[in-house]
C-alpha cells in the first residue's frame, strides 16, 4: 500500500502543481480562461484572488511531498504531513463538490488523487 499511496500523493501533487500554475499564471490568458470559464473581464478583476488561491495549491503540494519522502525515509512526521497536505487538498475538493453542483466534475478530479493517497497511507 505504501507504493499505492505514493503513486497518489504524488499525482496529487503534480496535478495542483497545475492547478498552481493555471491559477497563478495562466488565469487571464485563454487556457486559464477556458479552463475556469472566465470572461476577460472576470478575469482580471479576480486575478489577484487567483494568484493567492493557486499559493496554497503550491504549498498543500509541497506539503504532501515532503510528508511522501518523509514516509519512505521513515521519519515520524512524514504520514502527518501527507494527512495535512493531501488531507487539505481532499477536504477543499469535497468542499467545492458539494456547494458547487456546476464545478461537481472539477471537484471529483481535484479530490480523487489525495483522498486515494491518504485512504492508501492508511492502510501501511
Amino acid at each position: 500500500m505504501l507504493i499505492a499511496a505514493s503513486i497518489f500523493t504524488l499525482l496529487a501533487v503534480a496535478l495542483h502543481i497545475f492547478i498552481w500554475v493555471l491559477e497563478s499564471f495562466l488565469w487571464d490568458k485563454p487556457r486559464g480562461m477556458k479552463v475556469f470559464n472566465l470572461t476577460p473581464e472576470k478575469a482580471a478583476v479576480t486575478k489577484e484572488m487567483a494568484v493567492n488561491q493557486g499559493l496554497y495549491n503550491l504549498f498543500l503540494a509541497l506539503i504532501a511531498l515532503v510528508g511522501i519522502l518523509g514516509v519512505w525515509a521513515s521519519v515520524p512526521w512524514g504520514a502527518a504531513l501527507v494527512y495535512a497536505g493531501a488531507g487539505s487538498m481532499a477536504a477543499a475538493g469535497i468542499f467545492l463538490f458539494a456547494t458547487s453542483p456546476d464545478k461537481r466534475r472539477p471537484a471529483l478530479i481535484q479530490t480523487s488523487f489525495p483522498a486515494l493517497a491518504v485512504l492508501s497511507l492508511l492502510l501501511v
